[in-house]
């Protein structure tokens, strides 16, 4: 699609982001035109609906009609998006009979997913809907929590207990839900523990190595995450995103537990040499780091150093064998990335950085339906997200975001504010809960 973009003249040639192979081009007007479908509305009643408008509404259109291009290039091989999907399910699918149908998070679904699931519903037997009015949290996308609270029929069960945290986070978490004006009337109670809420100005303040369980670092934003993300590798975190990408380049963790076995006098495989071999410089010929070059060698084979060096290129005398990897591994390699790794060494150790990190930075929609131990939640936002300039009705969904963020700890929240221009303020909730606790 950035290529079109490109061409239609919609993206700048000069955005520096294009460059990188893992930025994801999330772009405003195609946001608006899958909300329009998801609301089975035109783009145009949307757009003029929207309180914040990014670009023109010819440019939206613009955008759209390249979109669409875009995914008829491939002519017999087209492509097509989520939406299309659904589209075209409820057009061409002939569902199966069910004896049961269970749809959870109902009050995140659209419009046009509600189309899909009443063509399903009219051959179930049984239909289970689980939701929480208070957690719909993707009405920017078209979600409508009132099909679940109110047009589907049915008998409503209310569930009175939560079963993932105890008295603080739950005391935490009503504070913000009172100004969740449109909300269905629920009470619960809480488990039988304790748990703590504390606030920070200074992200080194937080305790995540003396607390021991998962963590959930959440940001509002992409760009606050970012920024999360940056300030947790500066104090030696190992962490990943929701979909388990961890902190580091593991091509560079592959080469340097290969050069590790080698100074250790181990052997490695094939498969180790060759990711070695993209992060050293001193090689005799640059065809011995060509799939050419491997594709001769046996999948059985194991490399030492001395074969290495006499058959497979590697221009290093016997002395460096001794050396550590960052004396070796010098090629594709950044100061701050070997900087970074001697930090997630020193304080983890090589087995633990091949196990899941405990901890996880991402957004706060990106967790919905995940939970742990501890919840780092930072209130930093952008104009857009910014809680201090939205209509009351905008509030109200903002909080349900927030409402959403406190209910994923299971034993502690940590409120890491800032005095930057937009934000949430997380402070004010804090203030209250400190005064009624």
């Amino acid at each position: 699609m950035v290529d079109f973009a490109l061409e239609g003249k919609i993206i700048k040639y000069s955005d520096k982001r294009l460059a990188d192979d893992n930025f994801t081009y999330k772009d405003w007007s195609l946001g608006i035109y899958s909300k329009a479908r998801n609301m089975m509305k035109s783009p145009q009643e949307i757009y003029k609906k929207e309180s914040y408008q990014r670009d023109s509404l010819d440019v939206l259109l613009k955008k759209i009609d390249i979109y669409e291009d875009y995914k008829k290039v491939g002519k017999e091989k087209a492509l097509i998006d989520f939406d299309d999907m659904i589209e075209r399910a409820i057009k061409e699918v002939s569902f199966p009979p069910l004896k049961i149908l269970i749809i959870d998070e109902a009050q995140d679904c659209t419009p046009l997913q509600w189309s899909v699931i009443y063509k399903l519903a009219q051959n179930a037997r049984r239909i289970y809907l689980a939701g929480d009015d208070d957690q719909a949290i993707y009405e920017w996308n078209g979600a409508d929590p009132r099909y679940f609270t109110h047009y589907f029929p049915g008998r409503k069960v209310k569930l009175r207990k939560t079963r993932r945290f105890g008295k603080a986070i739950h005391h935490l978490s009503q504070i913000i839900r009172r100004e969740i004006f449109n909300s269905e009337e629920k009470e619960y109670t809480f488990l039988k523990q304790e748990g703590y809420i504390k606030h920070y100005l200074n992200f080194r303040e937080i305790p995540f190595h003396t607390l021991a369980g998962s963590w959930y670092i959440l940001g509002r934003i992409n760009t606050t995450v970012n920024e999360l993300r940056m300030l947790a590798k500066d104090a030696g975190l190992y962490f990943s995103d929701n979909e388990d990408i961890k902190c580091f380049d593991q091509h560079q963790w592959e080469a340097i537990k290969a050069w590790t076995h080698l100074s250790n006098k181990k052997t490695i495989n094939k498969k180790q040499v060759e990711k070695m071999y993209k992060y050293i410089r001193e090689l005799k010929d640059p065809k011995f780091r060509m799939r050419s070059f491997w594709n001769t060698e046996s999948e059985l084979e194991e490399y030492d150093f001395k074969k290495l060096t006499q058959y497979c290129g590697l221009d290093l005398s016997p002395t460096f064998q001794k050396k550590q990897w960052w004396h070796i591994l010098k090629r594709n390699f950044t100061s701050q990335q070997v900087l970074y790794f001697l930090r997630l060494l020193k304080r983890y150790g090589q087995k633990e950085l091949d196990n899941p990190p405990q901890i996880i930075i991402d957004t706060i929609h990106s967790v919905k339906g995940g939970e742990a131990d501890h919840v780092v939640l930072y209130s930093k936002a952008n104009y857009p997200s910014n809680f201090k300039t939205k209509s009351r009705e905008e509030k109200t969904n903002e909080k349900k975001v927030w409402y959403t963020a406190t209910t994923r700890a299971r034993k502690t929240i940590h409120l890491l504010d800032t005095n930057y221009k937009y934000n949430y303020p997380i402070g004010g909730d804090y203030l209250i809960y400190v005064q009624e606790r």
